[in-house]
């Protein structure tokens, strides 16, 4: 398949995503439901995608829930049959995307993804005027997901600062996490489809505003969403950003989790404190492998969280209260401080979709040849004395990422220069 990425489909408006895509799309989908429930991001591009997403679905024969703009797992959480999101989850303001659902929270399989691009490469075919479905907007699926969080986590104490990052949960997870008896500071939470205030994916580097504010404000822990508030990132008390894999074995911690399912370039440090099966990248990944095998938690190093017992589908505000609730027992930086040492670095290197695979497979040759064995779940991974490395193309924009450990922060930079070499060796040869 060459639509769909690790999370969906996803690109520039204007040139892979087009309403005419949208439209293909949500009749693909729409032809095996009977009703299908339809949201979306803030993105400024998103109306349009989700009436042409709506009008394809209904010439299906299809039903339609609107639900508006609200995080991916709100929509996710309401559908009682398949759902669809309008979303480009952590991309740039000019992507955007689609992502379809299935009613447990797993997002579609590599089954389900061929037959919708087959069908869109076939074009759309309409039913008779009197088999076209009927769509109506939905107004309660932010509370019923609020409902249910404040269900499963019942209260937290701690100070909090929620950056919204002008995406679609920016109202919603204050609101919870009121609710939950946490004391509430907001930071870019109105909606804002440019995201005029930072980009929307909640690393390190794009937090400074939520930081400052975790320190003027006295907080105990800030956090911060994507696009879709299906991730969710933490700052400590310090305004220092939270490695996700150290907040992925937190949350293992908290969960009692005795069986972790994580991605290939997650640290081993989770492996200090659960069992962990570990997956391709992709939250569809970590959801069908949880379905298939079973788990007490799920988790990407993107700040991607999955709790089976709530759901399958990655949900930022659900992690975003029990941020809160684990932080008020304890400090999210004596937490840290009980791990053992691992120190991880993550880098990108823009690389077309076109020579993706023709640079990973120098990679792969690379690796063979320098190191001999390498694991191939999702890229190029190679265990090495005191650490570890992966090199892996992006399922989601045209950039190789590049993930390295080490046992010391000496040994990381050295793992790390290592893994860049071969990429840029492999890179330099196209």
């Amino acid at each position: 398949m060459t639509m769909f990425g690790t999370s969906g489909v996803r690109g520039v408006v204007g040139e892979l995503v087009t309403t005419d895509l949208a439209l293909r799309i949500g009749a693909a989908v729409g032809e095996d439901v009977e009703t299908l429930t339809v949201g979306r991001d803030t993105r400024t591009t998103g109306k349009g995608l989700e009436n042409a997403v709506v009008a394809g679905a209904l010439s299906a024969g299809a039903d339609v829930e609107r639900v508006g703009v609200a995080p991916t797992p709100s929509v996710v959480r309401y559908a009682e049959e398949a759902s669809l999101v309008v979303t480009a989850s952590h991309n740039p303001p000019e992507y955007n995307g689609f992502k379809p659902w299935n009613a447990d929270g797993t997002a579609y399989d590599e089954e389900q993804r061929a037959a919708v691009e087959r069908r869109v490469k076939e074009g759309q075919k309409s039913v008779r005027a009197s088999e076209f479905g009927d769509d109506r907007s939905v107004d309660d699926a932010l509370r019923r997901h609020a409902d249910s969080v404040v269900d499963a986590v019942a209260d937290a104490d701690v100070r909090v600062v929620v950056d919204g990052g002008g995406g679609a949960g920016s109202r919603i997870t204050p609101k919870v996490l009121r609710r939950l008896g946490c004391d509430v500071v907001t930071v870019n939470c109105d909606y804002d489809g440019s995201f005029s205030a930072r980009l929307p994916e909640p690393t390190d580097e794009n937090l400074d505003d939520l930081k400052k504010a975790v320190v003027a404000f006295d907080a105990d822990v800030g956090l911060a969403h994507d696009g879709d508030a299906d991730r969710v990132a933490a700052v400590d008390s310090s305004g220092e950003y939270v490695e996700p894999d150290r907040l992925m074995a937190m949350f293992a911690l908290w969960e009692g989790a005795e069986r972790v399912v994580a991605p290939v370039n997650t640290s081993t440090v989770v492996d200090e404190v659960a069992e962990v099966t570990r997956t391709a990248v992709g939250d569809v990944n970590v959801a069908a492998e949880l379905k298939r095998g079973g788990g007490d938690f799920g988790g990407e190093p993107s700040n991607n969280w999955i709790f089976p017992d709530e759901t399958l589908c990655p949900d930022g505000v659900l992690a975003a209260a029990k941020v809160c609730a684990l932080a008020s027992e304890k400090s999210l930086r004596e937490r840290i401080d009980d791990l053992p040492p691992r120190y991880v670095r993550r880098g990108n290197f823009e690389v077309a979709d076109e020579k993706k695979t023709s640079v990973m497979d120098g990679v792969a040759e690379r690796a063979e040849t320098k190191y001999g064995e390498f694991t191939a779940i999702d890229g190029v991974r190679v265990e090495v004395e005191g650490g570890w490395f992966l090199v892996r193309p992006s399922g989601t924009e045209p950039k190789v990422r590049v993930t390295a450990e080490g046992e010391t922060e000496e040994r990381a930079d050295e793992v790390y220069d290592k893994a860049t070499d071969i990429l840029r060796e492999a890179m330099d040869s196209e």
